[in-house]
């Protein structure tokens, strides 16, 4: 097997790790306590990784365009999550509010707990997108040049191997 790196390649990871970091930093503050969107979204933690280990695989040149179509998907699964859940309504909000009530019921909360929004959920949102349209970028760029030069590469080193060996 041989690895072969690609231009665009560098800039997909860099935005993963982004996308990913961004995850763990807070999204939602109830009261003192921060949450982050890992926390929130547990599903959250593993679609980075699972993209990630995609997008490397990928890089072996084996079913490439199909794990970077995965990839995307997942990445979109990602954003989309990020945007449609009620982050209010999950359930270690609901415990949080809960303990800091009293009251074991999550309506009954007006006890002067305030529920802000943090950047952190924005920042992961467009760090998804952006890897999203990375991957993308990646699949439907043009690869067989670069794979074709490596070949060429390749066949001017041996040749070059092979006169110095005779």
């Amino acid at each position: 097997m041989r690895w072969v790196m690609r231009s665009k390649s560098s800039f997909v990871v860099m935005a993963l790790a982004l996308w990913w970091v961004l995850v763990n930093l807070p999204w939602l503050a109830v009261g003192e306590e921060e949450f982050t969107g890992g926390q929130l979204i547990p599903v959250l933690n593993l679609l980075p990784a699972i993209v990630l280990t995609a997008v490397f695989i990928s890089f072996y040149g084996k079913l490439r365009r199909t794990l970077l179509v995965l990839a995307a998907v997942a990445t979109t699964l990602g954003v989309y999550l990020s945007f449609s859940q009620d982050l209010v309504a999950s359930a270690v909000v609901i415990a949080e509010l809960e303990r800091l009530s009293g009251v074991l019921n999550p309506e009954s909360h007006e006890a002067g707990v305030s529920i802000s929004n943090l950047w952190g959920q924005f920042a992961a949102i467009g760090a998804g997108i952006a890897s999203a349209l990375a991957i993308a970028i990646s699949l439907f760029g043009t690869s067989s040049k670069s794979l074709a030069s490596a070949k060429s590469d390749e066949t001017e080193d041996n040749r070059s191997l092979w006169d110095e060996q005779n």
